[in-house]
């Protein structure tokens, strides 16, 4: 049996009730067998959350009740610590929808040794011609006895869904297992089942470990402690004297690719750097990951091809993104190894900066007596990560990218961040047969817009919130970089202008969950705007255009949307034709912007506002309240005044931002009282013609930030 065989096969565990103090209760099997699972550090196996589940309640309230049996016979005692998704009554569900994934701990037991750990890929593309699956059936010999099992392969994977294992039959009880790309020594998936009538199966990338990020604080906080332990152990066998995973896969490079080890990214960089990163807080975002990425691709100009469609949740992710781009296979072109460790070592450089400038140093964890005299001193996780960037960095043939190196490191070469990765466009179409359908989509400062997740079939109007919610929050997480958060513009029909968007909230808080600012409704710490969908659909306004230009050089004035005086109320005026509207608005200023103190998505308002879309109005600013009330000529007044000392354009002075701070200002019966009370329900269309891929047209310039 090989070394690789060896790890593999004490690291793989069988999974089912614990002999001890488990009697089959809430209907759950009395059966010890119910699946596979893997060891990834000491303490923790990941396993497939349908595994676990066949213990129905009592390990869903994470108590130990999952026996998990190791290849020396030894059964440990294991307690659930998390798994996505989570049935609903403490039910199997039948079929198991995705990630079906399930993290299970398990304390150490008193002179029973923990197997090591697999190691865990930290590519984003995993597709390998060449993988092994690993677990336990019951099926080879049949009665009781349970057998390892291993099943050669082909594995095929996209972005965001299952990943399909070719040529591969998996018997029962394999379920939980890991996928193991023979080619470079690492876990790429876990096994879910076979795929019916056909020489297939499934299993989840691990990838779908950063939907654990997604579902709430509690899964993040696990993913983040399995992800540290995982590459602390790892760090600790590399830095040993016995056999180790990273060892073995620079003997599996070197095999793969002759030169990747001379001058390439390798399996000794990554175990010393991913064990640096486990010392380090966790990313803000996706965003924050993601912009770092694309700074370092293009510190070593190489294109930044298609960074969007990943969501990387830790440092470690980030870079996944940047080695290794061509799949294994041989690079090529020139100093493309040279390049590929370049970025590396550019990217872990903007890290040290980043965690260091933002004041979050602070070690995830006290190291342990023994890790301090291995260490030599207290700990300083960002001194560590900066040894280690400039003993690589000497390494690095370019002196022009050693430089800029040294410049990220201290300091002088800072980017001005001052903005999101992208800002969030949620675009909702008009009720068909009941529902409305949407699509969520990232927005670059380069006008580049990218999809996210969509559903074509829709909800009705009251659902809608609920629906968008998970896509919204990922959308979000990829947006936001560190304290700049990703603006939000909702593109709606003009039926649902009087939707309250601003009161929405990304996520919900659970029952008992201590406050959260994640959790506040999206207007309270971002800005929410709204755009017009009806005309984004329709054909050229040259208006649109004209009047936008005029916005743009940083003055605007207060036109009323319906003729109606403050003094007469609403309604007690004559009403006003179509044509009517569009003559008086079409005379207004080119600077204009329409306001209006009440609702206007439906009555005379409604008409006005289709006429003033219609005239080219970039810019309107109304209230979401019924029309009767009182204070008309204080809203006409405020909204003038607010208009007169806003810009235009981004930053705190900018008009998106001062109507987020009077809104939030004036929220709740506590501002009933306040002389500008009129602001509580403040909404803003804010459409310029520019930014947004149409749908029958070219890329237009860059939109206009705020």
């Amino acid at each position: 049996m090989s070394a690789v065989e060896s790890a593999v096969r004490s690291a793989v565990v069988r999974i089912g009730a614990l002999r001890d103090g488990y009697d089959g209760e809430d209907g759950g099997p009395r059966g010890e067998f119910w699946g596979s699972g893997f060891f990834v550090a000491p303490g923790w196996v990941l396993t497939s959350a349908h595994v676990v589940a066949k213990g129905r309640g009592a390990v869903w309230r994470g108590e130990p009740v999952i026996g998990v049996t190791t290849e020396r016979g030894d059964t440990l005692a294991g307690e659930l610590a998390c798994a996505l998704p989570r049935p609903s009554a403490e039910e199997s569900a039948a079929p198991w929808e995705e990630p079906d994934l399930a993290f299970v701990r398990v304390p150490e037991t008193s002179g029973v040794p923990q197997p090591g750990g697999l190691w865990l890929s930290d590519r984003s593309a995993l597709g390998s011609p060449h993988v092994e699956m690993y677990g336990f059936s019951p099926l080879l010999r049949g009665g009781s006895a349970v057998d390892f099992v291993q099943v050669s392969g082909r594995a095929s994977a996209g972005a965001g869904g299952p990943m399909m294992l070719e040529d591969a039959y998996l018997p029962a009880g394999c379920s939980g297992g890991p996928v193991v790309d023979r080619e470079r020594g690492s876990v790429i998936g876990v096994n879910k089942g076979r795929v019916r009538e056909s020489p297939a199966a499934r299993a989840t990338p691990v990838t779908a470990l950063r939907r654990f990020s997604e579902a709430g604080a509690h899964e993040r906080e696990v993913l983040q402690e399995v992800l540290r332990a995982h590459d602390r152990h790892h760090l600790r066998r590399f830095l040993g004297f016995d056999w180790s995973w990273p060892r073995e896969q620079y003997d599996l490079e070197k095999r793969r690719d002759p030169g990747a080890y001379v001058s390439g990214f390798h399996a000794h960089d990554r175990a010393e750097l991913f064990g640096r990163f486990a010392e380090l807080p966790a990313p803000a975002s996706s965003g924050e990951v993601l912009e770092l990425v694309r700074e370092a691709l293009h510190g070593v100009l190489r294109e930044a091809h298609r960074l969007h469609v990943h969501a990387p949740r830790n440092w470690r992710d980030g870079v996944g993104l940047l080695y290794d781009l061509h799949d294994g296979r041989p690079a090529g072109g020139e100093s493309s190894r040279d390049r590929e460790r370049a970025a590396v070592v550019l990217y872990a450089a903007m890290v040290c900066r980043a965690v260091a400038v933002r004041g979050r140093a602070a070690v995830p964890r006290p190291r342990t007596p023994e890790e301090e005299r291995t260490a030599g001193g207290p700990a300083d996780p960002v001194g560590e990560l900066e040894t280690w960037v400039r003993g690589a960095a000497v390494n690095l043939p370019n002196g022009i990218i050693r430089e800029r190196v040294g410049d990220v490191l201290a300091g002088t070469d800072a980017p001005a961040q001052g903005a999101a990765y992208a800002d969030v466009l949620v675009e909702i179409d008009p009720d068909l047969y009941g529902t409305h359908p949407w699509r969520i989509k990232l927005v670059q400062e380069d006008g580049q817009v990218t999809p996210v997740r969509q559903s074509e079939t829709g909800v009705p109007r009251h659902e809608l919130e609920r629906d968008i919610r998970a896509a919204l929050t990922h959308a979000l997480d990829k947006g936001d970089i560190g304290e700049h958060l990703a603006a939000v513009d909702f593109m709606l029909p003009r039926a649902l202008f009087d939707e309250p968007v601003e009161m929405w909230r990304a996520q919900e808080a659970a029952p008992g969950e201590p406050f959260s600012p994640h959790t506040l409704p999206l207007g309270y710490r971002r800005t929410v705007a709204l755009r017009d969908r009806d005309r984004w659909m329709g054909g050229h306004i040259s208006e649109w255009h004209k009047r936008w230009g005029a916005i743009r050089q940083g003055r605007m004035e207060a036109v009323p949307l319906v003729p109606d005086t403050a003094e007469e109320g609403h309604g007690q005026g004559p009403r006003e034709s179509g044509e009517a509207a569009y003559t008086r608005l079409g005379l207004g200023a080119p600077h204009a912007v329409a306001v209006h103190c009440a609702r206007t998505g439906s009555g005379g308002a409604a008409v006005a506002m289709s006429v003033a879309m219609g005239a080219g109005y970039p810019v309107a600013l109304w209230r979401r309240c019924d029309e009767q009330h009182a204070d008309c000529a204080q809203f006409h007044e405020g909204a003038a005044e607010l208009l007169r000392s806003a810009r235009p354009v981004a930053g705190p002075d900018g008009l998106r931002a001062k109507v987020r701070e009077l809104r939030n200002r004036n929220a709740g019966a506590q501002a009933a009282g306040s002389a500008t009370a009129w602001a509580g329900q403040l909404v803003l269309l804010y459409d310029p013609p520019q930014g947004l891929r149409r749908a029958d047209g070219p890329l237009r310039e860059p939109v206009q930030r705020s």
